[in-house]
């Protein structure tokens, strides 16, 4: 028997058709249940992943931690202002003081309107008003005053009053140290300008290295120096002394002019 060859697309003699020419697909690698070699994932990419999340945690911690410690400051800054401010714990390191308020900078502890009151060695008193005050923990016994206004009672019961823009206060030595804008003026008509002075407030001693004016009931006196000495009885001038003095009769108006006259 004879076999015939059919062409593709062809039909033989038979008149049947041709079989078509089916051409198979290639195995698809997903159906055998294995990812393309370009779909696997990398192991540094997923370690990456991995790192980065532990990262995040880590940071997570510590915001939450960080967000503790500030809390804790605070209420810790609250409870230390209601302390002072109701128990005032310098009056044990400073006795006689008084303040109106007091907030916290730091290491130094700043009070509104300090008041300090006090005797002298011979019963006299003697206080001590500013506007503000700062002291270091590291000196308790030392404050800094600002825009100072003090009396003291002197040994013929005078009164001294002194006016200073700032000084320094030692509660240890109870001595003040004054140093700029200074005028001391007494009911007994003494009236002074100075540019720094030391005041020793047991003894009632008052002294100057820098030239000062006194006005007096019977002149004025020009000084390099000054010493206020024995509660105030005794005023000792030192260096370049010029005394103008003034007749009884026209004191009075001199005093009135000169007060108020710095050096």
């Amino acid at each position: 028997m004879t076999h015939l060859a059919t062409a593709p697309g062809r039909t033989p003699a038979s008149g049947l058709p041709a079989r078509p020419h089916v051409r198979q697909a290639a195995p698809d690698a997903g159906a055998s249940g294995q990812a393309a070699p370009d779909a696997v994932a990398s192991p540094d990419a997923a370690t990456s992943r991995v790192d980065a999340f532990k990262a995040a945690g880590r940071h997570t911690a510590r915001v939450r931690l960080l967000r503790r410690f500030i809390l804790f400051g605070a209420v810790l800054g609250s409870v230390a202002i209601v302390v002072f401010a109701f128990f005032n714990p310098f009056r044990a390191v400073i006795p006689g003081l008084s303040i109106d308020g007091v907030g916290l900078s730091g290491s130094k502890v700043t009070m509104d309107h300090p008041k300090l009151t006090g005797f002298r060695s011979d019963g006299r008193p003697y206080d001590l008003l500013a506007s503000s005050a700062v002291q270091d923990a590291k000196t308790p016994n030392v404050l800094e005053l600002h825009d100072i206004d003090a009396h003291v009672t002197m040994a013929d019961q005078s009164v001294v009053h002194i006016v200073s823009a700032a000084g320094l206060y030692d509660s240890s030595k109870e001595t003040m140290q004054l140093k700029s804008a200074i005028h001391l003026t007494s009911d007994k008509g003494l009236d002074a300008h100075m540019l720094s002075a030391f005041i020793a407030f047991k003894t009632g001693a008052v002294e100057t290295h820098e030239p000062l004016t006194v006005v007096m009931t019977t002149g004025t006196v020009s000084a390099d120096s000054m010493h206020m000495v024995d509660n105030g009885a005794t005023v000792v001038f030192e260096g370049h002394v010029h005394t103008v003095v003034t007749p009884a009769a026209t004191a009075a108006q001199t005093a009135s002019t000169m007060k108020g006259t710095a050096p």
